[in-house]
């Protein structure tokens, strides 16, 4: 197992902290980890990831630098 070590705004952390019940830091990074993963896997399999809202409308591409620049590396 990897040893990651952030600096990550207070604030910032207690917002996450917040918004999804989770108290601790290291589960949110695990988790933020995870669906950066799948987001990597997706982007080179050729997919476009998109947001919308439960009601299938109006959509958004999402997009970093990060997952262009995977895209790109074959």
């Amino acid at each position: 197992m990897a040893d990651v070590r952030l600096s990550v705004d207070q604030a910032f952390m207690d917002e996450l902290k917040n918004k999804t019940g989770v108290d601790k830091a290291s589960q949110l990074t695990t988790d933020a980890l995870t669906l950066f993963s799948w987001a990597v896997s997706e982007v080179k399999k050729g997919r476009v990831l998109i947001s919308m809202d439960e009601n299938g409308q109006n959509p958004k591409k999402v997009v970093t630098p990060t997952l262009e620049k995977a895209r790109l590396i074959k």
